[in-house]
């Protein structure tokens, strides 16, 4: 740890949970308060860009966890949006002047940094220190990371009850809180995120459409300021994509099952 810790009482940190509305984060913090154990505060880090569904869903479980543990859910963001740090330029290194363009598809982007991991610090310096509990299942225990800083552990409690997405999965919907979302992603996150999979950005282009062309139009704009990245993907542009899921639509009728609709069938109840 870095030099310097006695700076911040250890013992007056509070515990602070980092929920993405994405299943293992919410299992993680579901559980704890299940035992018993401290959540001083659940913090959502808001992108700006989520899915619409997963917003109806946090709005539904900061309602339910009200409700149950009489605790909710405290929504922070950057004074950035992602657009605004994509058409931004560098401000100093050997690219100074050069627009930034879109997030890299490898290690840790800048949308990552600026709008949820800063924020999340910056958060836990306020509160004058905090264990940040991280939802890792346990077969990402070589993502792990310690962060070298005097105001803020990182804790990972699904890792060390050894919990994976079968048991993740499995409890949130005992509890009633499953989020229907993963009934066709395999991974929740940014609509824009450079990480998803070809799957993901296909169900982006067939069930969210207007969004997929918001996507397109960074593309082309990143292009004509001559950005350092131009694209959200190494291999393709989103019109190679859009023209490859018109072939695969055209040729298989039978599209990614995915529903808009905040309906009886998809919602999760919440109801225990």
């Amino acid at each position: 740890m870095k030099w310097g810790l006695n700076m911040y009482d250890v013992k007056n940190f509070k515990h602070v949970y980092c929920l993405s509305g994405g299943q293992d984060s919410t299992a993680m913090t579901v559980r704890s308060l299940e035992l018993g154990l401290p959540v001083d505060y659940i913090i959502f880090c808001d992108t700006g860009n989520e899915f619409p569904l997963m917003y109806k869903y946090l709005s539904v479980l900061d309602e339910w966890l009200q409700r149950k543990y009489n605790t909710g859910i405290t929504r922070l963001s950057s004074k950035s949006s992602l657009e605004s740090l994509c058409f931004s330029s560098f401000k100093r290194g050997k690219n100074k002047g050069v627009v930034r363009g879109l997030p890299y598809a490898s290690k840790m982007s800048f949308c990552t940094r600026e709008l949820k991991k800063n924020i999340s610090r910056d958060f836990a310096k306020k509160i004058g220190g905090a264990f940040m509990y991280l939802g890792y299942v346990s077969r990402e225990k070589n993502r792990i990371h310690q962060e070298i800083e005097n105001f803020m552990i990182n804790r990972f409690p699904l890792i060390d009850c050894d919990w994976n997405e079968d048991s993740v999965s499995s409890f949130l919907k005992s509890m009633g809180i499953y989020n229907s979302l993963y009934d066709f992603y395999s991974r929740t996150g940014c609509m824009f995120c450079p990480k998803q999979t070809l799957d993901s950005w296909k169900a982006l282009y067939i069930h969210f459409p207007q969004y997929f062309k918001i996507a397109q139009s960074w593309e082309y704009r990143a292009k004509e300021m001559n950005a350092l990245i131009k694209t959200f993907r190494s291999d393709y542009s989103l019109d190679d994509l859009a023209f490859r899921f018109e072939r695969e639509i055209q040729k298989d009728k039978k599209q990614i099952k995915f529903s808009y609709d905040w309906n009886d069938e998809n919602v999760s109840c919440f109801c225990k």
